[in-house]
């Protein structure tokens, strides 16, 4: 009489095997498909909100999954993770920024000399598009920003939301104004200073608690919109800004900040209380020496060196410096080598939890999954 046959060992229940899952590393996406072709159950558990909460809530800062730059004409895409979006950025796109698992591309429809053109918000991850046409003022220059719309957003899972562009552009030199857009543009409201009010598309803005911050052509200051308040007004910068030289960033204390090469140093300032009259001031909390660390020469002399982005939820600050891109964990004060051949103009980088979309189908005992396509973390 031949043995009975062992019975297989019970499964494992769904939170101890979505607590094991967890942990994977979240740069790499890749991991994950493999991980659901093992068996359907896997598969059901990979594909379910409960997993994508609790793979954010254990990690909690989103990788930086790549970045994009513009050099000449062309965009130059840089994987840093296993991810790879579902189709390229268009080479007539203009990335201009991302936030919140979203671009902002400037799209441009028709060449000089009418040069129409119009914004698209895009999700990588899903090749997701929503168009919206270019607010209809004239101005001189301007700067745009994308921002979660959806009330008491966690920011953690806001792709398919509602989103809001705001955009702040100068009608003269020594006058600022701004417009939003959460299904058509709104009127816009202005701020006036002395001197130059000359912006930038691909300058990189910051989201600072409930306002956004944009850098203007300018030695003394910076444009605040208060999305609470719906208000325009100018933030003083200290007279050691090199205008070209500095990222708006959120600072340790979630104040208003930046980062700057000052010779030979990346500097880190920050807004705080404590001036005349209770007015806030501009404080240099630390600075990170990079000579021997990076080919630095004094930025006075020869601009070689300088900050090109913020990953805020990194804690991360990139710098170019004579076509060479490193990173600088301000945490640690760990610089890290990323790129060679790489331009400093227009370099957006990308940061989001994500995982391959599981399409699964089931058949008898059989589970398929479509790794093709994707969907967001």
């Amino acid at each position: 009489m031949s043995p009975t046959p062992a019975r297989p060992p019970p499964a494992l229940p769904d939170d101890v095997v979505e607590e094991v899952l967890a942990r994977f590393p979240p740069d790499d996406p890749a991991l994950l498909v493999r991980t659901a072709l093992v068996c359907k159950d896997w598969c059901r558990l990979l594909s379910g909100p409960g997993f994508r909460r609790r793979f954010r809530r254990f990690h909690r800062k989103p990788p930086l999954l790549f970045y994009i730059y513009h050099c000449a004409t062309l965009i130059y895409y840089k994987p840093t993770s296993s991810f790879r979006p579902l189709h390229p950025a268009s080479p007539d796109w203009n990335i201009l920024n991302a936030r919140h698992g979203r671009f902002l591309v400037l799209n441009v429809t028709s060449p000089a000399p009418s040069m129409e053109a119009e914004f698209i918000v895009w999700d990588p991850t899903t090749d997701e598009q929503h168009r919206l046409p270019m607010p209809p003022f004239e101005y001189t220059s301007w700067n745009a920003a994308l921002l979660c719309a959806a009330a008491g957003c966690d920011h953690s899972d806001c792709p398919w939301g509602p989103f809001l562009v705001v955009f702040v552009f100068a009608r003269s030199s020594e006058e600022g104004m701004m417009s939003a857009c959460l299904g058509a543009w709104r009127e816009p409201i202005s701020v006036h200073h002395d001197g130059p009010c000359d912006m930038r598309v691909r300058w990189p803005n910051a989201l600072v608690r409930n306002a956004i911050y944009f850098g203007c052509h300018i030695k003394t200051g910076v444009l605040e919109y208060d999305l609470g308040k719906q208000e325009l007004s100018m933030v003083g910068l200290p007279p050691l800004t090199y205008w070209t030289h500095f990222v708006l960033m959120t600072a340790e204390d979630g104040g208003l900040g930046f980062a700057s090469v000052q010779g030979s140093k990346l500097c880190l300032w920050s807004r705080v209380a404590g001036g005349p009259g209770g007015s806030a001031t501009w404080v240099q909390q630390r600075a990170i020496e990079l000579d021997n660390v990076l080919p630095v020469r004094d930025p006075s002399m020869s601009p070689n060196v300088y900050t090109v982005a913020v990953a805020g939820e990194l804690g991360v600050v990139f710098i170019w410096a004579d076509g060479e891109l490193f990173t600088i964990d301000l945490r640690s004060g760990q610089i890290e080598k990323v790129g060679n051949g790489i331009s400093g103009s227009g370099f957006v980088p990308y940061t989001n939890f994500y995982t391959p979309a599981l399409g699964v189908t089931f058949t008898g005992e059989e589970a398929k999954a479509d790794a093709s396509s994707a969907s967001k973390i």
